[in-house]
C-alpha cells in the first residue's frame, strides 16, 4: 500500500486527532514491539470507514486505547513519543461536534486553526509510517 493510499484511508483520523492539543505525557509503555505498536497504529484505518460522527468517536477511542495499552517502540525519537501523546491525547478527547467541524477540513487547514506543535504530530506519523509501511517517508508516493 502506497503512502498516499495509506494516509487517505487514515485522513479521518488524522483530522480527528487535529481537533484537539495534548498538554501532558501518558502512561503508555515505552517499549512496545513493533508487531504490538503498527497493529494498534493501523487499526485507525477504521475510523475512517465508520459514516456517523458518533460511531467515528467511538473507534477513535477503541484505537487510543489500543496505542495507549501497547505504547511505542523504544527506538522512536522524543520528538516522535511527543507527538504520538498529542495523539493519543487528542483520540481520547474527541466528541462528534470535533467530528462534525473536521469534516471537510483539510490537514492543514486544521493545524492552523488549532494551536498543535505539528513538527511533533508530524514527526510522530513518519516515524509509524516508516516503521509499520517499510517505507521510508521520502519515498515516492505513486
Amino acid at each position: 500500500m502506497t503512502i498516499k493510499r495509506y494516509a487517505a484511508a487514515s485522513g479521518a483520523a488524522v483530522l480527528l486527532a487535529l481537533s484537539l492539543t495534548a498538554c501532558g505525557g501518558s502512561d503508555a509503555p515505552e517499549d512496545a514491539s513493533q508487531e504490538n505498536f503498527c497493529e494498534a497504529f493501523n487499526s485507525q484505518a477504521d475510523v475512517g470507514a465508520e459514516e456517523d460522527a458518533g460511531a467515528q468517536v467511538d473507534a477513535a477511542k477503541e484505537v487510543a486505547d489500543q496505542l495507549e495499552e501497547v505504547g511505542t517502540p523504544d527506538d522512536i525519537s522524543d520528538d516522535a513519543r511527543d507527538g504520538f501523546e498529542q495523539y493519543l491525547e487528542a483520540l481520547q478527547d474527541i466528541d462528534e461536534d470535533d467530528v462534525e467541524k473536521l469534516a471537510d477540513a483539510s490537514e492543514e487547514e486544521a493545524a492552523e486553526a488549532l494551536d498543535l506543535d505539528q513538527d511533533k504530530f508530524e514527526a510522530f506519523f513518519g516515524y509509524a509510517l516508516e516503521t509499520c509501511l517499510d517505507v521510508p517517508t521520502d519515498a515516492p508516493t505513486e
